[in-house]
């Protein structure tokens, strides 16, 4: 009888000490966007650590930033409908460590940029103020997102931002400038020995730039 009160209890600790354990360092929370529909959305769930085991459903709510919203209405438009289907990670957290962005945080952080201070949003303001200059910008950032080339996007967003350029200088510099960045992603990535990743980053880039004299040379050098 000893025996079975001794297992009993230690079966009730360690389902205690497991449930707290779960509570506390299980909780996975995060974001993810959906470049296609310029949407963001956050989830969580619980999973058992270490192993990252899922055991609840996912829970997921929609919490697109106002600006995202703006350009998907005003400036991108043509939006498909329905429930995207491809979502890049935005940032992740699990139990009760810090949070980890992705790469998708390069774009949404700009897109939150002034929403924090209540000050509105700065890339709202930015776009009424400059509307030929937002047509430009915002399908190449969308381009960009979609393809993950979230790195190139703050650089984008400098060019835009500094300036003393007609929409069609806009264009120009920003062309030049990715076909450039372009140009060293594909030779770093050779240099990697990732020549998937680099075959396809080069068919991007020729498709947008085929007159790129080092794309070009990069072609010739498959």
């Amino acid at each position: 009888m000893i025996r079975i009160w001794v297992s009993v209890s230690a079966a009730i600790i360690i389902c205690v000490v497991l449930g707290l354990v779960i509570r506390t360092q299980g909780f996975v929370r995060g974001s993810e966007f959906a470049p296609s529909h310029f949407v963001r959305r956050s989830f969580s769930f619980y999973e058992i650590p270490l192993v990252h085991w899922q055991i609840t459903p996912i829970q997921r709510s929609d919490d697109t930033p106002p600006a995202a919203t703006y350009v998907k209405t005003k400036i991108l438009k043509k939006v498909p409908k329905g429930t995207a289907s491809n979502w890049h990670l935005v940032s992740l957290s699990r139990g009760i460590s810090g949070t980890t962005n992705a790469d998708a945080n390069f774009l949404l952080a700009q897109l939150e940029f002034g929403d924090q201070n209540n000050s509105g949003s700065y890339w709202i303001d930015w776009s009424k103020q400059n509307p030929k200059h937002a047509a430009v910008l915002w399908p190449i950032i969308q381009r960009l997102a979609k393809r993950e080339l979230y790195i190139f996007i703050p650089m984008v967003f400098a060019t835009a931002d500094s300036g003393g350029k007609s929409p069609a200088e806009l264009q120009k510099v920003i062309d030049e400038q990715l076909a450039e960045e372009y140009v060293s992603l594909v030779s770093d990535m050779r240099e990697a020995g990732k020549m998937t990743v680099a075959a396809t980053l080069l068919n991007e880039a020729v498709a947008d730039y085929p007159n790129h004299p080092g794309l070009q040379r990069l072609s010739t050098n498959e």
